[in-house]
């Protein structure tokens, strides 16, 4: 836009189709440019996977059989690699099948028994000082009944498979830190209930502390729980009673009912009735313990700590998952299909996955640098689409040039612009980068989780089991960036009114007819108010749609719309009209 009287010639249409098109395309660069704060790109998330090739089938295959003579076989632990590409539909899943072995009991089933803990107190003979310490808090009396948990326990120290998490349950041991210890026999109790000792070891091998054990325990528990009874079937209703207020049967599950709300876990309907009268009673339910492994994302959870290799990547995977809950486990079954470099990157960087975006119609060369450089690749991303909407403000400017008559309407203009593109570009950065509309809830794995009791007095009321809490951090961030686009909205409206006041009242008409002209800007001097509840209503609407939890945004625009509004009426408005009364009046006295 021309900020003085234009004395050139008006700006060819070629120079604003130059203008538009160079615009156009490098917003569409830059919208397209693999990089997003806080988020990894899918092409990024590919790309890692060139860094360590391998493919989940590879890594179950040499578990199995190891073909360096470096590693140790264990085709137990094999089988749940073999879950867990099948569950993520890899392909040569079935070579890895054969090379895999049976399914064994739960190491906590053998452990249960009398007489195989007796062999195994056996089988340890004269065992170091660090194991007699952790055979010593079975004599506790708060740890008698995790008798199991703590033979397991020295079985796996005996055959140095703790990892450097030993030292720490020593030390806890002989400390006899009992909080610590019940949670730690808990958390194993958990994961031998799932697995049995060879696949335990395995993974217990690579714990780098007792919290990581505990918090992957915790995972596995949800993950593999079992729904609640009573949301199967029609047990969530209010149970007949007689007229003396008995109840007249016991609620029950029955094949059908099964089948329609839990078809994966129908197949073993006759597994979990153990008295085989073809119905499910509560006690049955609840002594089945947790759904097949078959059915649930666990064995990929296994896998992917396993598959991380090193103690410190185990950690990251597990805080990866404990960080972003179910939607975690989603991005690290996409980074494992692309292959371990994806998995241990995606789990390092600590960051979701983008849903926006395609790995396979990036260019590669792109997404190296965006891998090899992220911040900059950020950087470059933003300035692109800055500078592509500075050319497209360009455009309209060459495209409907205006002549302004004094220097104030030059300043206000110019300061009008400089709002534009400022709320363009807080629109653009919005549209842009996904973290910023995704809804901030906690993770499933960081809450608590009540465990089902066996008792005929059931709770039908439909309470969550795991309950989400809003993400502090990013809520605040979605608010702040709201905050500053309609402040920025705001302000732009502001000048605009400013600048028609003083366009009319330095106009060529009489007092008297400007003073009609600014009454029939009513509605222009009120937009600042329209757009704070405008923003209120959006403001709302977002907090339903779970992109914010907490209405900040929504009540600042009110009270900005409100503040525009008084400013510009009582300030600016209030001013002239009584400059232009006063100028009448003197016209009409001479």
């Amino acid at each position: 836009m021309e900020e003085l009287p234009p004395t050139s010639e008006a700006p060819t249409a070629g120079l604003a189709v130059i203008h538009g098109a160079l615009g156009l395309l490098l917003l569409g660069v830059g919208f397209f440019f693999p990089a997003h704060w806080g988020l990894q790109h899918p092409a990024v998330v590919k790309q890692s996977a060139m860094a360590a090739p391998e493919n989940l089938v590879d890594f179950g295959k040499n578990l199995a059989a190891p073909t360096d003579n470096k590693g140790k076989s264990n085709p137990h632990a094999a089988r749940m690699v073999w879950l867990a590409a099948s569950r993520l539909d890899l392909l040569q899943t079935d070579e890895l099948k054969q090379k895999i072995k049976p399914e064994n009991p739960q190491a906590i089933r053998r452990f249960l028994d009398p007489d195989y803990r007796e062999t195994v107190r056996l089988a340890l003979g004269d065992p170091s000082k660090e194991v007699r310490d952790i055979l010593n808090t079975r004599k506790l009396k708060e740890l008698q009944n995790h008798e199991p948990a703590i033979l397991l326990t020295s079985w796996l120290h005996h055959n140095h498979m703790l990892g450097p998490m030993a030292k720490e349950l020593v030390a806890m041991s002989r400390s006899q830190n009992l909080p610590g210890l019940k949670q730690f026999y808990l958390s194993m109790g958990i994961l031998a209930d799932l697995m049995d000792e060879y696949q335990l070891m395995q993974i217990t091998d690579l714990m780098p502390d007792v919290e990581t054990l505990t918090r992957f325990s915790h995972i596995a528990m949800v993950q593999t729980m079992l729904p609640p009874f009573h949301s199967i079937g029609n047990n969530g209703d209010p149970l007949p009673t007689d007229n003396d207020g008995q109840k007249k049967f016991k609620p029950i599950i029955e094949s059908d009912e099964l089948k329609t709300d839990l078809p994966d876990l129908h197949e073993y309907f006759a597994d979990i009735d153990t008295d085989g009268n073809k119905k499910i009673n509560l006690k049955e339910w609840v002594n089945y313990g947790h759904l097949p492994l078959k059915t649930t994302v666990f064995p990929v959870t296994y896998s992917a700590t396993l598959w991380a290799g090193t103690p410190t990547r185990a950690k990251q995977a597990v805080d990866y998952l404990m960080k972003h809950g179910r939607a975690g486990d989603r991005d690290l079954h996409q980074a494992m299909k692309h292959g371990k470099g994806a998995l241990l990157h995606l789990a390092a960087s600590g960051e979701r996955i983008s849903p926006h975006g395609n790995s396979d119609t990036t260019l590669s060369a792109m997404a190296s640098f965006s891998l090899k450089y992220p911040r900059l690749a950020g950087t470059i991303r933003l300035l692109l689409m800055i500078l592509g909407g500075a050319l497209l403000l360009r455009l309209f400017t060459l495209l409907k040039p205006i002549t302004l008559s004094t220097e104030r309407q030059v300043i206000m203009h110019r300061w009008q612009r400089r709002a534009s593109a400022c709320a363009l570009l807080i629109l653009l950065v919005i549209v842009g980068e996904p973290i910023l509309l995704q809804s901030a809830v906690s993770s499933e794995y960081e809450v608590a989780v009540k465990l089902p009791i066996a008792t005929n007095n059931l709770n039908t009321e439909n309470n969550p089991m795991l309950a989400q809490a809003a993400s502090n951090n990013s809520d605040l961030l979605a608010n702040g960036i709201m905050i500053a686009l309609f402040a920025i909205i705001q302000v732009w409206v502001y000048l605009k009114c400013i600048s028609t006041m003083d366009e009319i009242s330095s106009g060529p008409t009489s007092p008297e007819q400007k003073l009609r002209l600014l009454e029939n800007e009513d509605n222009l001097f009120d937009l600042g108010l329209y757009i704070g509840i405008a923003g209120t209503a959006l403001g709302l609407g977002l907090i339903m749609l779970g992109v914010f939890t907490k209405p900040y945004a929504a009540y600042v625009s009110n009270i900005m719309g409100i503040a525009c509004v008084a400013l510009v009426k009582i300030k600016h408005l209030r001013n002239t009209r009584q400059e232009l009364l006063e100028e009448a009046n003197q016209a009409n006295s001479r």
